[in-house]
């Protein structure tokens, strides 16, 4: 392992993976340093990707890593009424997240960046106008390192950053089934406070008779809701759970700043993850094209304190802002509203049909056309209003916690 590198990445996820592949590709020294001794393990989110995701983040659809594409979601209230939102042709895949990273590490690899495993980085500290990373390794200089660590946190403490807020991570549980009898083409979001709160749980179909379900909740047991849910959902059918893990989801939008001398931040650990689904592959992948280009820039221009790598911020949230604000505020006012007032919600959205112009117009991972249209039907808003106590407590929310985005 070389002392010294013009970048350095830690974490070998998507976004650290991506940010490595752009920095390389401009021709700079790049070291990943991925704490697990393989890429892609454990394995970590539902893994469902929009095809439109996938080119934003220049990766190529490749069926070494796709387990299955559907079309469609059938989202489920409270009290099990329903609609969907489908095109005729596949919108997203169902993706096997350790052969996805490993392909994403490949391309990492083949811009000229080197991969160390079992390199677990402990420590960062700035050394004479440069940033220096230890672990097991030894010790590594760097013009700059990018922090891909995900939700632990735990380096960008050490550089004075502020940490993803705990109150807005919340504990998930996710497994396999197979023997299930669902359509292939549809995911399934069922809500409900009972169900799981202050999110929701997801049934994601997969190749053959298996499929991938989860929930993440606030204040419970995921594993217990989830194992509820399964004997409710499958009720007569003979599941077999194959594999399980827990993980965190981030709902808490980007923390206030996301660069320091010598530092940026991006991924998980820089909470860029749509806080409406908790999916953060492709906002995360998106930051880190950007960051590992402002990466290259600042090594190559020797221009390394923050005033330079301001830039970073400046351009992922002129992308981003706005899908930020917006998911943010749905995001709080859904965790405020009763099962009574979904089930309303959803009532009106059947009514007026308007599950077909999110057919036709939504995207998944840019959402604010779709929020806003939503916000702006006036049988909603009077149901909104109807709950005004409520919406009262999610606006606090949103300006105490995320004022730094208004």
């Amino acid at each position: 392992m070389r002392e010294a590198t013009n970048v350095a990445v830690i974490g070998a996820g998507p976004s650290g993976l991506i940010a490595a592949r752009e920095a390389a590709k401009r021709g700079f020294d790049v070291a990943i340093f991925e704490e697990d001794s393989e890429v892609g393990v454990p394995r970590h989110c539902a893994g469902l990707l929009s095809l439109d995701g996938l080119k934003e983040i220049q990766v190529p659809f490749d069926d070494g890593f796709v387990q299955n594409k559907v079309r469609g979601a059938h989202f489920l209230s409270p009290c099990k009424l329903s609609f969907t939102v489908e095109r005729r042709e596949p919108v997203a895949c169902v993706v096997n997240r350790s052969s996805f990273d490993k392909f994403l590490a490949a391309q990492a690899v083949h811009a000229g960046a080197i991969l160390k495993l079992n390199s677990r980085v402990r420590r960062i500290r700035r050394v004479g106008g440069r940033i220096s990373i230890v672990g097991d390794f030894g010790e590594v200089k760097a013009d700059v390192v990018i922090d891909a660590e995900g939700v632990p946190s735990r380096l960008i403490k050490q550089v004075g950053l502020r940490p993803l807020p705990a109150q807005h991570l919340l504990p998930a549980f996710q497994c396999e089934l197979t023997g299930t009898h669902i359509d292939k083409d549809y995911v399934e979001i069922h809500t409900g406070r009972e169900l799981a709160p202050e999110f929701f749980a997801w049934v994601i179909p997969l190749s053959g008779d298996s499929a991938r379900i989860g929930l993440a909740c606030k204040g419970a047991s995921p594993r217990e809701k989830l194992e509820m849910f399964i004997k409710d959902r499958f009720k007569g059918e003979n599941v077999n759970k194959i594999r399980s893990h827990s993980g965190l989801v981030v709902t808490s939008g980007p923390i206030p700043r996301t660069f320091h001398d010598n530092f940026i931040a991006v991924g998980d650990v820089a909470g860029q993850v749509k806080p409406t689904t908790g999916g953060g592959v492709i906002w995360g992948g998106m930051c880190a094209m950007i960051a590992g280009e402002t990466a290259a820039e600042a090594a190559e221009a020797e221009a390394l304190s923050r005033d330079f790598l301001a830039s970073y911020e400046t351009r992922w949230r002129r992308r981003l802002g706005n899908e930020v604000r917006l998911t943010l505020l749905a995001r709080r006012m859904i965790d405020s509203l009763s099962d009574g007032t979904i089930d309303r919600i959803f009532e009106i959205v059947r009514k007026s049909n308007l599950h077909l112009k999110l057919s036709a117009e939504g995207k998944m991972d840019f959402q604010a056309a779709s929020i806003l249209r939503l916000m702006s039907n006036m049988a909603i808003l009077r149901v909104l209003a109807s709950s005004l106590g409520d919406l009262k407590k999610a606006m606090i929310a949103y300006i105490r916690d995320h004022s730094i985005l208004c």
